[in-house]
C-alpha cells in the first residue's frame, strides 16, 4: 500500500453506489424469477434484455448515474457514448480523470465546470435527468458557475485538500461503493473486486483521500456573490472558509439562515439532518408539535421550578449548569404561545391566535388521506398477491401521488416566513431537552431508567396525569419521515407518468429501510412510516380505506397575502367575499 492524495467527490460518489444498488437488487430479483421458471414462469423477453443490460452496466467502472452522463454530455457538447468511449470526464466512484492519476494533480477545468454544475443543481434540488426541461436546467446552472468562475477557482482552490479521510471510512460509511477499491488497476470486474476486496490495493482502503462536497462549494460561492463578495476580496480566503463552515453547521453562534436544522432519532439517540427547505423547516416542527402533546417542554419547565425551589438533589455538575442557565436566559427562549402559534399555522392545532395565524385547516384530512393511501397500496403489493395474482389493485399509483402532492403543496405553503428559523430553535431546544432528561442526576431524581420515565413521573406528579409518550415519540419519527419523503421526492410527484412508490422496493429486501429514515427515507421506509402513525393512532381499518379513495384537492394558493383592514371593509360593503376572509 502507498500513500495517495486524491480528491474524492463525496455527492456524487454516493449517488453512485445509491444507483448501483438499485441495479443490484434488481438483478436479484431477475435471477430469482429466473431460477425458479417452474413455478414463476420465467423471464419474459424484455426482463432478458434488462438482466443483460444490467449485468453489463455492472461489470464496468464507468458512470451508472444518468445526473452525471446528462450534466457531462450537456457541458461537453457530446454524447455519452462518446465521453465513455474516449474517456472523457468521467468519475469511477467520485474519482474523476485527474484524479486516477499516481501522482498528486489538481482538478481540470472542465472537471471543475462540471463538477460546479452538478453542487448548483443539487442544491436547487434538481437531479432527476429524466424530468422534462433538466438539461435547460443544466444550462442555467452552467451559467450561474461561468458567471462567478472566478470565485468557484478559490473556493476549489482552497477546500479541496482541506478534508483528509480515510477511503475505507467512506466505505464503511456507505458514502462510496466498495467496487472503488481497486478500480485503478485495468480490465477489472467491479463485481470480482467486491467479492475479494483484500486481492485489490489501488486505491487500497487505506489510502487518504482528500472529501469534497460539491454541494458545499456551490452553497458557498452562491452566498459570497449574494453578499457581493468578489474574487479580489483581500479578506477571500476567510471569508470561503468562514460560510463553508456555516454552510455545514460547525460555527457556533452561526446567524439561523446558515444553519442546518438537527434533530434527534428518539429511538437511536442518532441526529438528522435537516435541509434548507419549506418541508424541512415543517418537518421539523412537527417533530417538535408531537414533542409538546407529551408536554416535554412543560415536563423541563417543571423540573426548572423544582430546581430553583431546591426540591431536586442535583449537585454541582451539567445538569445543574444547564437549568441555572435555562432559568436566566428564559426570556431568549420562543414562548409556548409562540409554539401554539406555529403549530396553528402548520398543522390547524387549536390552541394559538388565530387573529395572527391563517390555520391550515386542511392538514387534518389531508395528512390522513396520504397516509392511508399507502399504507393501502403497500399492503394490497404483498408478495403473494404481487405473483400468484392478477387482481388489480385498488389503490394505485396516481391515488398516491395526488394524495402527495395536496398534501405537499398544503405544507410547503405553510413552510415560509419565520418557520424556518423557528424550526432551527426548536430543534436546538429538543436536543438539549433530550440530553437533560437523559442525564444521570436527573433520571436517578426521579428514580428513572430512561428520559421516558422522567417525562412519565413529571406528568403524573405535577402535570395532572400521564400522557401516551410511546404513542407521541413513535408519530414524531414516523411523521418525520413521511414529510421527509415527500420533500425528497417533490420531482417524482410532478411526474405526470412513472412509479411513486417502487413496487421493488417493497418486494425486495435489499431495497428495505435506509440508515437514516428521517433524512433519505426509501419507499419501504415510508409506507413503515404510514403503518406505524395509524397503528398507534388507532385509526380503524374502516377509516383507512375510506380516506384511501380520491378527492377533490382543496385550493391552496402559494402564500398567504396580508390584505389591509380597509380594503377587507370595502369588499366587504360590496358584498364581496375572498377565500381566507
Amino acid at each position: 500500500m502507498y500513500q495517495i492524495t486524491r480528491i474524492l467527490s463525496i455527492d456524487l460518489g454516493e449517488r453512485e453506489f445509491k444507483k448501483r444498488q438499485e441495479l443490484r437488487a434488481r438483478r436479484q430479483v431477475l435471477e430469482t424469477i429466473a431460477g425458479t421458471a417452474s413455478t414463476s414462469g420465467g423471464l419474459t423477453p424484455s426482463q432478458i434484455d434488462e438482466l443483460e443490460k444490467i449485468k453489463k452496466l455492472l461489470s464496468s467502472d464507468t458512470v451508472i448515474d444518468p445526473f452525471y452522463r446528462v450534466v457531462a454530455a450537456t457541458q461537453q457538447k457530446k454524447s455519452w457514448e462518446e465521453l465513455e468511449k474516449n474517456r472523457e470526464n468521467i468519475h469511477e466512484y467520485g474519482l474523476v480523470g485527474s484524479q486516477r492519476q499516481v501522482a498528486e494533480s489538481e482538478l481540470k477545468a472542465d472537471e471543475q465546470e462540471i463538477l460546479g454544475i452538478c453542487g448548483v443543481l443539487q442544491i436547487d434540488g434538481y437531479t432527476d435527468a429524466s424530468v422534462k426541461g433538466f438539461v435547460q436546467r443544466v444550462s442555467v446552472a452552467q451559467g450561474e458557475y461561468r458567471e462567478n468562475k472566478a470565485l468557484f477557482d478559490a473556493a476549489f482552490g482552497m477546500l479541496s485538500r482541506n478534508y483528509p479521510v480515510k477511503l475505507g471510512s467512506q466505505i464503511q460509511a456507505k458514502l462510496i461503493d466498495p467496487s472503488i477499491v481497486g478500480c485503478l488497476t485495468d480490465e477489472d470486474d467491479p463485481e470480482e473486486r467486491r467479492k475479494n476486496p483484500a486481492d485489490y490495493n489501488d486505491p487500497d482502503p487505506g489510502d487518504t483521500v482528500y472529501a469534497l462536497s460539491m454541494r458545499n462549494i456551490a452553497a458557498t460561492v452562491r452566498r459570497l456573490a449574494a453578499d457581493g463578495v468578489t474574487a479580489n476580496d483581500s479578506w477571500l480566503s476567510s471569508r470561503i472558509q468562514n460560510v463553508y463552515d456555516m454552510q455545514t453547521g460547525v460555527v457556533a453562534g452561526a446567524p439561523p439562515s446558515a444553519l442546518e436544522i438537527i434533530l434527534p432519532d428518539l429511538d437511536e439517540s442518532t441526529d438528522i439532518e435537516i435541509i434548507r427547505e419549506n418541508l424541512n423547516a415543517v418537518q421539523a416542527i412537527y417533530f417538535a408539535y408531537m414533542l409538546e402533546e407529551m408536554r416535554l417542554p412543560q415536563v423541563v419547565e417543571r423540573i426548572v421550578e423544582l430546581f430553583r425551589g431546591g426540591l431536586l438533589p442535583l449537585g454541582r455538575g451539567k445538569a445543574g449548569d444547564y437549568l441555572f442557565n435555562y432559568y436566566k436566559k428564559a426570556g431568549e427562549r420562543i414562548t409556548e404561545g409562540e409554539r401554539r402559534d406555529l403549530y396553528m399555522r402548520c398543522f390547524g392545532v387549536p390552541g394559538g391566535d388565530p387573529g395572527n395565524n391563517e390555520p391550515n385547516r386542511e392538514f387534518n384530512e389531508l395528512w390522513l388521506r396520504f397516509v392511508s393511501a399507502v399504507s393501502s397500496f403497500g399492503r394490497q403489493l404483498s408478495v403473494d398477491r404481487l405473483l400468484r395474482t392478477n387482481i388489480p389493485v385498488a389503490v394505485s399509483q396516481e391515488q398516491v401521488r395526488k394524495a402527495a402532492r395536496d398534501l405537499g403543496a398544503s405544507l410547503s405553503r405553510s413552510g415560509y416566513g419565520i418557520a424556518y428559523f423557528a424550526a432551527t430553535e426548536l430543534q436546538q431546544m429538543i436536543l438539549e431537552y433530550r440530553d437533560l432528561l437523559s442525564d444521570s442526576e436527573v433520571r436517578g431524581s426521579f428514580g428513572a431508567r430512561d428520559m421516558w420515565q422522567v417525562i412519565d413521573q413529571v406528568n403524573s406528579n405535577y402535570l395532572g396525569g400521564a400522557r401516551n409518550t410511546h404513542r407521541f415519540r413513535t408519530q414524531a419519527r414516523s411523521g418525520a419521515v413521511i414529510i421527509r419523503w415527500i420533500a425528497n421526492n417533490t420531482q417524482r410527484l410532478s411526474n405526470r407518468y412513472g412509479e411513486v412508490i417502487s413496487v421493488n422496493a417493497l418486494t425486495n429486501p435489499q431495497l428495505r429501510g435506509s440508515d437514516q429514515p428521517t433524512v433519505d427515507p426509501t419507499d419501504w421506509d415510508l409506507v413503515q412510516a404510514c403503518e406505524q402513525w395509524l397503528a398507534v393512532g388507532g385509526v380503524q381499518e374502516a377509516s383507512i380505506e375510506q380516506y384511501a379513495q380520491p378527492t377533490e384537492s382543496p385550493v391552496i394558493t402559494s402564500r398567504p397575502i396580508d390584505m389591509p383592514q380597509v380594503a377587507r371593509d370595502v369588499l366587504d360593503q360590496a358584498g364581496i367575499s375572498l377565500p381566507g376572509m
